[in-house]
């Protein structure tokens, strides 16, 4: 028995030895906020300078400290601008322990947030800024643009990535617009989370996603007005909010008037084809002019409590009217037959699409949300348009084409936050009814068409860190649908999965796997035939199938106080690719949609953000992308090389900015260069000192904007006042 209760006793040792606790708390100011990206040391109580672990808090405060030995430890927390907060431990069990800072009235001035203080998680950056920043830009507009791989689109006048990919603006969580940024001034701006792999919700919808989180926003008026003139086109905007309690009315309205009526666009092509016995050789020349205006009006509510619910209700409208006049020289031949013709093209086409935008979401507590969004939407679309050629087989054709697309989306999510982890799961439903009447010399009688599709999308995601590894794990299950003749039912799930390794605070690894599908458009399954040169139209096909798009990455990112690279090898591969088809049938020939048997696109990728200096940046992307794309069963595969790039430089010293955009993509085929290559388009931006046409003396900010256009002979004159 004495020697059993030894035992009983070493080994209880053992385990008390071996026992490993979890440290865990928040760090909170004196408002008990969180502050992210604060100082966190655990230190041993008997000896204070050695450090048993160290991490930095996380966007809601949080740290943790895991395999903890029992014994006594010193917490040791810190942040610029505040004072160090400490508390002694007796750790005998896992426990949690807050720290509050308080300022520090010595240094308060001193306070420097940089762009280093970033925290990386699976999917996104999240970014702090510093008075020095901030008093360096006009507006929240320019000062998200600073952050890696964004930028302004001088061209557009609005924000962009460098790279070119699609991108989606949040404020606080909700859909916005680069007006709602512009009015929210640099110093509300709280962070700013940019992820370069969107959330399960949104993937769809862009690649690239900014979720700016604001201070509460002052009471009162502000506004901004925004105006272009130059030969090529001309813009103007005005957007005015006024904010009152928890509530926010905005309104916007911007013009867009393309003038290049004296401009013609060239354009070459050469057809040679067969049809039955007969062949054929179509070469032409055309010079085309284009003009034509587009409107939009936007009028918003929204009502924020904080911690409770935010409501905002969006109705908005937008018109385009477009004019197109063109002149074609033709060298035509079939079989022996040669002959030179004339054509002409003219084509007016005028739209409509109202759209109404509800969203609303309730915070349960501050780690649950609900989010329920319904949009509704009607395109009313009118297209007049005479084409008529000369020669033996010549034609005069009228074509009326008349469409009409309502559209209805619903989405309902629920947001879960863990202390290290969160949850969304959620669905989505989107149903279209489209009708199109056409009528032109093919159909003689006008022909009738209605199309109804709808996509059902049901999601789950989990996402979080444990230890050093970062992970992001999602599934979705996909319901194509399209009604009626021709109708199917595809059900595909798209799962995401994300696994990161954070080797330090600067380098992270990541390898991921996502997928997703793209329903045809309406008018890819239309079967309405339009003339488009002699015995050549342009129809639909009724027997489309969705595309499913898979993708496999992997991606070192390195971020420093002044330099930022991402590199990756990606390999994308397609089932059922959508592409335009060219087949003879029913005695002429038909360009369509079709599905492709095989597309696969693989390569490299380098994003670059380099800040040497405070007035300069310097950025760009490079890619090298191989493509492997087969048409169908019977046809050869073909393979194809291309290298975008593109080169940022942006200068500001004072009231005086430099931007410099350029891009450019040569494509190989084979061995061989291609005969096409895009042209390389650059953008130059110059912008002077404050100039007499502000409407406010007490304007923080007004510029005259002066630049040349990627188009010869081209200029601009712009300004812009922010109130």
């Amino acid at each position: 028995m004495r020697i059993l209760a030894i035992l009983i006793a070493t080994l209880g040792c053992q385990l008390c030895l071996g026992q490993s606790l979890t440290i865990s708390g928040r760090i909170v100011d004196e408002q008990h906020r969180p502050v992210p990206f604060a100082n966190v040391v655990l230190l041993h109580g008997s000896d204070t300078l050695s450090m048993v672990q160290g991490t930095a808090s996380d966007l809601s405060g949080r740290y943790a400290f895991e395999g903890v030995a029992p014994g006594a430890y010193l917490l040791k927390a810190s942040f610029v601008g505040y004072k160090t907060a400490s508390a002694r431990l007796q750790a005998a069990r896992s426990r949690s322990c807050d720290l509050l800072l308080q300022r520090d009235s010595m240094s308060i001035g001193e306070v420097v947030v940089e762009g280093e203080r970033s925290i990386r998680s699976i999917d996104k950056s999240s970014y702090l800024f510093s008075e020095a920043q901030i008093a360096q830009v006009s507006d929240g507009r320019e000062l998200v643009a600073t952050l890696p791989n964004l930028r302004i689109d001088r061209t557009s006048d609005a924000l962009a990535t460098v790279n070119g990919k699609r991108l989606l603006l949040l404020i606080n969580g909700i859909k916005a617009s680069d007006e709602d940024l512009r009015l929210i001034p640099a110093d509300k701006i709280r962070k700013v989370e940019l992820y370069d792999v969107p959330p399960i919700r949104y993937m769809n919808d862009a690649e690239r996603v900014v979720n700016i989180l604001t201070k509460p926003l002052d009471a009162g008026w502000s506004g901004n007005l925004y105006g272009t003139l130059g030969q090529m086109f001309s813009n103007a905007s005005i957007t005015l909010s006024h904010v009152r309690g928890d509530n926010r009315f905005t309104f916007h309205y911007g013009a867009h008037i393309n003038m290049k009526r004296e401009v013609r666009n060239r354009e070459t092509g050469r057809y040679a084809y067969r049809i039955g016995e007969e062949n054929y050789l179509y070469d032409y020349l055309r010079e085309s002019l284009k003009w034509g205006h587009q409107h939009n009006f936007g009028l918003t509510y929204t009502r924020s409590r904080e911690q409770s619910y935010d409501l905002q209700i969006k109705a908005s409208a937008h018109t385009d009217n477009e004019w197109m006049e063109a002149d074609k020289r033709i060298s035509f031949a079939r079989n022996t037959l040669q002959e030179e013709r004339t054509g002409r093209l003219t084509d007016r086409t005028e739209s409509l699409v109202p759209t109404l935008d509800l969203y609303f979401a309730k915070y349960f507590s501050e780690r649950s949300t609900l989010v329920v969004n319904l949009v509704g939407s009607y395109f009313d679309n009118r297209q007049r348009t005479r084409s008529t050629e000369s020669g033996t087989t010549g034609f005069d054709d009228l074509m009326l084409l008349d469409n009409r697309k309502s559209s209805l989306i619903g989405e309902a999510a629920y947001l879960h936050r863990f202390s290290r982890a969160q949850l969304t799961v959620g669905y989505r439903s989107q149903c279209n009814f489209l009708s199109n009447r056409l009528r032109n010399s093919v159909s003689g009688q006008p022909q009738s068409e209605r199309i109804n599709t709808q996509k059902h999308y049901l999601y789950a995601e989990i996402s979080g860190k444990l230890h050093s590894w970062l992970y992001r794990a999602s599934l979705g299950a996909t319901a194509d649908i399209r009604s009626g003749e021709g109708g199917f039912r595809h059900l595909t799930f798209t799962p995401v999965v994300m696994l990161g390794y954070a080797i330090d605070r600067a380098n992270t690894l990541r390898l991921a796997y996502d997928s997703d599908t793209r329903m045809p458009e309406m008018q890819q399954m239309s079967e309405a035939r339009i003339l488009l040169m002699s015995d050549f139209y342009q129809t639909g096909n009724a027997e489309l199938k969705n595309a499913h798009r898979q993708s496999w990455r992997l991606s070192y990112d390195l971020q420093l106080r002044r330099f930022s690279l991402q590199a990756a090898l990606f390999h994308e591969q397609t089932r059922n690719s959508l592409f335009d088809s060219y087949r003879s049938g029913d005695g002429c020939m038909l360009l369509q949609t079709d599905n492709a048997k095989r597309d696969i696109r693989r390569g490299f990728e380098l994003n670059l953000d380099w800040t040497p200096w405070k007035f300069l940046r310097i950025g760009g992307s490079a890619e090298a992308a191989q493509q492997l794309f087969q048409p169908s069963e019977a046809s050869a595969t073909y393979r194809c090389w291309s290298f975008p790039v593109t080169l940022y430089l942006s200068a500001n010293y004072r009231n005086f900015s430099f931007d410099l955009y350029h891009s450019g993509a040569p494509i190989f085929r084979g061995s061989t260069r291609a005969a096409s290559r895009r042209p390389p388009t650059s953008v130059w931006d110059i912008r002077t000192a404050p100039c007499a046409l502000c409407f406010s003396a007490s304007s923080p900010s007004c510029r005259t904007d002066t630049r040349t256009a990627p188009f010869p002979k081209a200029w601009y004159a712009t300004t812009r006042t922010t109130t």
